[in-house]
């Protein structure tokens, strides 16, 4: 089930990705609706890793092999992909003058590509774990107050500059997102996501997430989008975000009642070798996607319709995931996917 999460998830970023350049104000409530669906994808990718690396089976080793192992992983593909995106895609490839000062200020608070973000997002939630796994070990209970607590601190602490613009010469910023801060206001999802799977709500808490809070949820992101509440301060603090109240709220009843109903559920083994296989793959497809992405528009791809819009998905999707799929089979690639 976790691995179908996954492939769901960047699935999802790759959707958001395309149809991005063709959503505004203006767009119909059901695109209004597959858009604010499509916004818990990042938040269950954080949710899924926190599943499995806070298991005290990641940890039977001890912390330190546990981070060896995981940091061997993430460190190159960091350093390859901000090197490739930032500086061959956002430097080398423009026809254009390179601000060095804002090049580097866009690295250090990991702005510099849409995507980059959330490599020292799961670096610094990585280097964080053993500390959080010690707390909560095999505790159900520990892991969904630690998990609660801290994704409340984060909406407050998200909320702070919207609610205080206006009220003083500067609005208070408790939190400076950066790339050594980034993973902070996540832990929340990351220690949620292991509480929903070792202490699952069951299957009829599941069924009431899924019927009930997710369509209110997705009802309250969609008016959060097209609201002109939401449009400045201090209403802002309301607009969609991944640690903003209507998003996180939905990402969680969603990813909560899936991992509610899945957990019992099996495959043939042949199956779960596939998905498995698929899903280990979905880290480098987040990678490659945007590459691709660009590349075909560079090319000249028509976007006029829906049916064009929907066959670059496809196939954005489809050579992702070949690449990622085939870079595991290759040594020098499989470091960075």
């Amino acid at each position: 089930m976790l691995d179908v999460v996954r492939i769901i998830a960047v699935l999802g970023v790759i959707t958001v990705h395309v149809i991005a350049d063709h959503l505004d104000s203006g767009s119909t409530v059901l695109m209004h609706v597959l858009r604010s669906l499509l916004s818990t994808a990042v938040p269950a990718f954080i949710m899924i890793s926190g599943a499995l690396n806070l298991a005290p089976a990641a940890m039977r080793h001890g912390s330190a092999q546990f981070l060896d192992r995981r940091l061997r992983r993430l460190v190159p593909a960091t350093v390859v992909w901000t090197a490739f995106y930032a500086g061959v895609m956002g430097i080398l490839l423009p026809d254009e003058p390179v601000d060095w000062r804002q090049e580097v200020l866009d690295l250090l608070t990991a702005s510099s590509y849409p995507h980059l973000y959330f490599l020292p997002l799961i670096l610094g939630l990585t280097v964080v774990t053993p500390v959080i796994a010690a707390y909560v070990g095999d505790s159900g209970r520990r892991a969904w107050i630690c998990g609660a607590v801290a994704a409340g601190w984060a909406l407050v602490v998200m909320a702070v500059p919207q609610l205080t613009t206006g009220l003083f010469e500067k609005p208070l910023m408790p939190l400076q997102m950066g790339v050594f801060t980034y993973f902070l206001p996540f832990i929340g999802y990351y220690v949620l996501g292991r509480a929903a799977w070792t202490a699952p709500v069951g299957r009829v808490g599941g069924r009431w997430l899924l019927l009930a809070a997710v369509p209110v949820t997705t009802a309250a992101t969609v008016w959060a989008y097209i609201s002109r509440v939401t449009a400045t301060p201090p209403g802002k603090f309301l607009l969609p975000t991944y640690v903003a109240p209507t998003v996180m709220l939905l990402s969680l009843a969603l990813v909560i009642a899936l991992m509610a109903l899945g957990r019992d559920w099996s495959v043939a083994a042949r199956t779960e070798r596939r998905l498995r296989r698929i899903g280990d793959a979905t880290f480098g497809v987040f990678l490659v996607h945007f590459a691709i992405l660009v590349g075909l528009r560079e090319l000249g791809w028509p976007e006029e319709s829906v049916l064009t819009v929907t066959a670059l998905l496809v196939v954005v999707t489809a050579v992702s995931f070949a690449i990622a799929l085939l870079g595991k089979r290759v040594p020098g690639l499989r470091a960075i996917l």
